[in-house]
């Protein structure tokens, strides 16, 4: 006995929607959504040197309008700061490796992105375009750039949980790099 076609229907478009909201996950990219939550009680973190800077101090506006404090992040976690603009062609070269790293170590590092001058609208092209998992702000004024020595995109910067800078790469790094230091200098356990 075949099922009655409402049946076949249903299950049709149940389906579809689980297909649809597992396939959007990257739509929170951009936004608050995509912070990680609690920390796990696993987690152990790397003491910063001693002569390690403190890391700027910033707040950020997030795509959604939401504001985020970087020491609030840092207090919990390390952090991996991704300046970039949508225009840029090496940003987006990078952007596949970079979204490797950031769903292995999600629960353990928080990942933000801090935009220039590109447009609310052409962010959020970005974001989809190259499945961007971590939330993306906006720095119109250029100050937080000018706080970490940003002139051109991409530099990503590694702050420890606690606020020390411990590192910075203008013009980026590969994937591969990016996690021998988390592991050597932010991360102590869980490694991925």
């Amino acid at each position: 006995m075949r099922p009655p076609r409402q049946v076949l229907a249903l299950v049709t478009a149940v389906a579809g929607a689980m297909a649809v909201a597992c396939s959007s996950a990257g739509a929170q990219g951009g936004t608050i959504e995509a912070l990680p939550g609690p920390v796990p009680e696993d987690a152990e973190f790397r003491e910063a040197p001693d002569d390690a800077p403190s890391a700027p101090e910033f707040e950020l506006e997030l795509l959604d309008g939401e504001m985020v404090k970087m020491s609030e992040l840092w207090e919990e976690r390390p952090v991996v700061l991704v300046f970039f603009e949508a225009w840029c062609e090496p940003c987006g070269e990078l952007q596949p490796g970079l979204n490797d790293v950031v769903d292995d170590y999600r629960d353990v590092v928080t990942f933000i992105g801090v935009a220039g001058y590109s447009e609310p609208d052409e962010l959020r092209e970005y974001v989809d375009e190259h499945d961007v998992g971590y939330p993306v702000g906006t720095d119109p004024d250029g100050s937080r750039w000018l706080k970490y020595g940003v002139s051109e995109p991409p530099l990503l910067a590694l702050v420890s949980q606690g606020g020390a800078l411990l590192r910075g790469w203008p013009g980026g790094i590969t994937e591969s790099d990016l996690r021998a230091y988390i592991d050597e200098y932010a991360v102590a356990h869980p490694h991925p």
